[in-house]
C-alpha cells in the first residue's frame, strides 16, 4: 500500500512498479506488467511474486496465437526502463500503455506497435466462441 501511497503524492503519476524481494520487477501495485524489448520480443516478470493475473494470462495466449516472441522470466527495472514499449495488464483496464516510467519516457513515449496489436486482438475477444459468456436476461 504505501508505494501506491507514494506514487499518489507525485503528480502525473498513476502506479507504482514493485519489486520482488531481489530487487526484480514483479508487477505494479494494480496490475501486471508486460514490456517489449529492443528486438520486439514481448517479456513479463515470472508470476511467482505476483498474482497471475486473467488478463495476463490472456495477454500470453494472444501473444503465441499471433506467433509475437514471449519470455517470462526475471526482469530489472532497468530493462523497463530501457524497453521500446511497456504496458499493463488488468481486469479493469485491459491492456493500458505505460509511456513513462520514473520520468523516463519509454520509446517514443507513444503507444508501441505490439501494445497496439495485442489491444485490437483483445478487444475482438468477445466476439470469439469460447471467450465470452452470453448473460441471461435480467427478469424481476
Amino acid at each position: 500500500i504505501l508505494p501506491k501511497i507514494q506514487a499518489n503524492l507525485v503528480p502525473g503519476v498513476a502506479d507504482a512498479i514493485m519489486l520482488d524481494m531481489d530487487g526484480f520487477v514483479s508487477e505494479t501495485n494494480a496490475t501486471n506488467i508486460f514490456m517489449v524489448d529492443y528486438t520486439t520480443k514481448l517479456l513479463t516478470p515470472h508470476a511467482d511474486h505476483c498474482l497471475p493475473g486473467i488478463t495476463r494470462a490472456t495477454v500470453i495466449v494472444l501473444a503465441k496465437e499471433n506467433e509475437i516472441p514471449f519470455e517470462e522470466r526475471r526482469l530489472s527495472l532497468a530493462e523497463f526502463h530501457a524497453a521500446e514499449e511497456v504496458f499493463t495488464t488488468g481486469t479493469m483496464g485491459g491492456i493500458t500503455p505505460v509511456t513513462c516510467i520514473d520520468g523516463r519516457t519509454i520509446g517514443s513515449g507513444n503507444v508501441g506497435p505490439i501494445t497496439k496489436r495485442l489491444q485490437e486482438i483483445y478487444a475482438t475477444l468477445p466476439d470469439r466462441p469460447g471467450w465470452s459468456t452470453i448473460l441471461p436476461p435480467f427478469s424481476s
